[in-house]
């Protein structure tokens, strides 16, 4: 998997979450809550793109966020909250297949990738980028960018 270094700015999120220890099918029974009501929430103009934001918590539990960037004032609809993504450095790799080989993609940059790479990752905002390249959860062709922290 090829990689390529980019800074981003800090951005804001509007999205619904999950927390626990076995994120596997929660995850994708969060984007179907989420895809319906991706409507109510005023995305920003400037990127048109979905995110997947997952962080770490204490005690080995997982934060995932399926979310649409919006500017900072945005509007927070019913059930959802915001979330302010830091400005960081990031190594950006591109999964290519279903979504369910997802974790696998994240495991091989963790376990090896990044070290042949010459990168060492920092704790940190991982994100998965839902561009105009990602066709459907199934599809084989789709595409999402994969960013890690790194120093």
């Amino acid at each position: 998997m090829k990689h390529r270094i980019i800074e981003l700015p800090a951005f804001t999120v509007v999205g619904l979450e999950y927390r626990g220890n076995a994120p596997g099918d929660s995850i994708g029974q969060l984007w179907q809550r989420f895809l319906p009501r991706e409507h109510e929430i005023g995305a920003s103009a400037r990127d048109k793109n979905a995110y997947g934001v997952c962080t770490q918590l204490p005690g080995g539990e997982f934060h995932y966020i399926a979310a649409l960037p919006v500017e900072a004032d945005a509007a927070v609809p019913d059930g959802m909250l915001k979330f302010e993504v830091p400005a960081q450095k990031y190594a950006v790799f591109t999964h290519i297949g279903p979504v369910q080989g997802i974790a696998d993609s994240f495991q091989a940059i963790y376990s090896s990738l990044l070290a042949r790479a010459g990168l060492t990752p920092r704790k940190g905002i991982d994100l998965e980028r839902y561009t105009e390249r990602f066709l459907g959860p199934e599809n084989p062709a789709s595409e999402t960018d994969l960013y890690i922290p790194v120093y």
